[in-house]
């Protein structure tokens, strides 16, 4: 055993040979960097003492450990938290580049890289690791990793296919037993067998092995998802096969975890492969006979791969880049032009730019306010296809998307469009749009009723509850009416109600009044037209009606409507159910409504809060709304402009809404009468 002071010199010495090693080009600064700087642990070395869940430990010497890998989702995930616990569940302390202990790392800003030097030369192993992050969807995504042993270079890269292999050994979303780790050691230790390791990494390969091919892999046997340092977020290999792919974890109506995979190409709601997670864990677990295979429950056993995409997928990040050399310039909105597929005036009807109500006057201008602001896109992530209906193997508009950060690398908007390769530009990718008329969008909802004292409210209607909300985006001064047709074959109406959204309308002849809840887009609540079970599935198609015009717009259910909504992880406030609850004079105090949700966000790291509103209704005239600016960056925190002193008020009420990755939404509001 090391004395402390040898080891504090240990890590001191190493701390200034990694400075020295970034500063001469060999990594990323502090705790990020690349996947080839690891050869700076390459001098430690390691014995494995044991294999027991309670004991399993790998002895280091030669100074603190330092674990690396590239986080991606196809696209790289940028400035993502990065934890990591121990086979005894204990969280590993990780230094950084000031020499203090740091609970987590995070990943690089540029291509999603990262380095963290771990605070002991004796961890104990498997190591189990989290990241939570945003895409470049803006959705809140959470993977996981593992690392087997201490044998060093320590690597362990972080992907949808790595998180599909841990959750396949542990039965089961990985997050609750990474939330309770040192209650879970047992399912922890399963993560250093390495026979358990292959045989789930297998699987994933067998199911993906179409898109496998497609990314030019001919040799799966040689592919490590978890320590292959070559492993890079750039549209090639590994990368293009994820960035085609949709891998994610549902539970089902009945309350298993399965393991969904499916061709990103195809139409939403379309799985291909479904894997029942517990079932996984159980043939894993056999010491002879078992197959993980009979874990497929689906009929198709292996997904189908969009074939003539990934001949150019490659290239798609030239585009991103030269839009960002344009924003660099300071370019004005016709200098992007260029970027933008030109119009077809021969088709019947013309053909010109359109993306979800965005015309190219507002395309182009959005882009030039990037270069005023000095703002700069990520690399795009492939989402989906735009094409309608959907041509199998093939894709003619791509749907991407990015993130725009500022100059220190906050995140500040997220930027969505199509793009069509053309072989006869530069670059060969170039803005297209998807042809939608209309900024129209639904979500599978949940919602809950609080009292200002955290305690769920009593009364006439089910609480908690579900539905879908329509949100159909309106320019100012834009009051037409839409018709909604959902896919049980009723037609919903929606009209202006002076808000950035159209509000149900009830009866054809009353305009509605927004009250600023929920229901002003929940077509569940009326008698005639309520949301069925044809409604609620993910892929249900939506249609809303163009003003002037006899055309609809469609979009889809992007999941299913919740159905556990006993266990739902509606946010919840900090202190409200524990001493500190809400009070009617928190609205009127001339500094705001602080609210804080900290609790919650720890609890939930898939979700990330998108609203938060303050709202006073009084016995006449339209309530009185304050809605808090959210920053696109998660927070557990906010403030919302006081609502101000509102005669003879008749309630009170707070709104908190968040989102998972999936476009679920889960709403709680917090309502008091004076």
């Amino acid at each position: 055993m090391q004395s402390d002071a040898l080891r504090k010199l240990n890590i001191a010495l190493f701390i200034i040979g990694l400075a020295f090693l970034n500063a001469c080009g060999g990594g990323g600064g502090g705790e990020t960097g690349s996947s080839t700087s690891t050869s700076t642990s390459t001098t430690a070395t390691a014995t494995i003492t044991t294999t027991t869940a309670s004991t399993t430990t790998s002895t280091l010497t030669g100074g603190p450990p330092s674990l690396s890998g590239v986080a991606a989702t196809g696209a790289p995930l940028l400035g993502a938290t990065i934890k990591v616990v121990d086979a005894t569940g204990t969280p590993v302390s990780l230094i950084d580049a000031a020499g203090a202990l740091v609970a987590s790392g995070t990943t690089n800003s540029a291509d999603g890289a990262y380095r963290l030097v771990l605070a002991t030369a004796s961890p104990k192993t498997p190591l189990f690791i989290q990241l939570t992050g945003m895409d470049a969807m803006g959705n809140q995504v959470n993977l996981y990793s593992l690392v087997q042993t201490g044998t060093t270079p320590l690597i362990a890269n972080i992907t949808p296919a790595t998180n599909a292999v841990v959750a396949q050994i542990l039965g089961g979303d990985p997050k609750p037993v990474f939330l309770s780790a040192v209650d879970n050691t047992s399912s922890i230790a399963l993560l250093s067998n390495a026979t358990i390791v292959t045989n789930a990494s297998d699987l994933v390969k067998t199911i993906i092995k179409a898109n496998l091919t497609d990314g030019k892999i001919t040799d799966t046997t040689k592919l490590d998802f978890f320590r292959d340092a070559s492993f890079s977020a750039n549209k090639t290999g590994l990368d293009a096969s994820l960035e085609g792919l949709r891998i994610q974890i549902v539970r089902d109506t009945s309350g298993k975890d399965q393991l969904q995979f499916s061709n990103k190409f195809n139409p939403i709601g379309t799985t291909e492969v479904i894997l029942d997670l517990a079932t996984a864990k159980a043939e894993l677990a056999k010491t002879s006979g078992g197959s993980v295979a009979k874990a497929i429950t689906s009929t198709v056993k292996a997904t189908t791969s969009p074939t003539a995409i990934f001949t150019n997928l490659g290239l798609l990040d030239d585009l991103s880049t030269t839009l960002n050399k344009l924003i660099a310039k300071g370019s004005l909105a016709a200098d992007f032009n260029a970027l933008v597929m030109p119009a077809n005036p021969t088709a019947t009807p013309p053909y010109a730019y359109l993306h979800n109500g965005r015309d190219l006057a507002a395309l182009t201008s959005k882009l030039a306010d990037y270069a005023l602001n000095n703002y700069q896109l990520s690399k795009f992530q492939v989402t989906g296809c735009a094409d309608y209906p959907v041509i199998a193997k093939a894709c003619a508009k791509v749907l991407i998307s990015a993130l725009v950060t500022d100059i220190n690398g906050q995140r500040m908007d997220v930027f969505s469009d199509a793009a069509t390769y053309s072989k006869t530009t530069t670059p060969n990718w170039l803005l297209a749009g998807n042809g939608s008329s209309s900024n129209f969008s639904v979500y599978p909802v949940a919602y809950a009723t609080y009292g200002f004292n955290g305690t769920l409210a009593t009364g006439s209607t089910a609480n908690p509850a579900n539905g879908v909300q329509v949100v159909i985006s309106v320019a100012a001064g834009d009051s037409a009416s839409r018709i909604v047709q959902i896919p049980s074959g009723y037609s919903i109406p929606f009209a202006g109600c002076n808000k950035s959204y159209l509000c149900v309308q009830t009866a054809s002849t009353v305009t509605p009044v927004a009250t600023g809840e929920l229901r002003d887009m929940l077509p569940q609540q009326l008698s005639i037209g309520s949301i069925g079970n044809l409604d609620s599935t993910v892929g249900a198609k939506y249609l809303v009606s163009l003003p002037g015009s006899s055309a609809f717009s469609p979009t889809y259910l992007p999941a299913n409507v919740p159905s556990d909504l006993i266990n739902a992880p509606f946010p919840m406030l900090d202190g409200v159910a524990s001493g500190t609850p809400l009070t009617t004079t928190d609205f009127s105090g001339g500094s705001g409504l602080s609210l804080s949700w900290s609790n919650w966000a720890a609890a939930n790291p898939n979700l990330r809060i998108i609203s938060a509103r303050a709202l006073i209704s009084s016995g006449s005239g339209q309530p009185v709304i304050k809605d808090a600016i959210i920053p696109l960056a998660p927070v557990t925190s906010i403030k919302i402009p006081s609502p101000g002193n509102v005669g003879a008020p008749t309630s009170y009420q707070v709104w908190l809404g968040a989102q998972d990755n999936q476009g679920r939404r889960y709403y709680s509001k917090f309502t008091n009468s004076p």
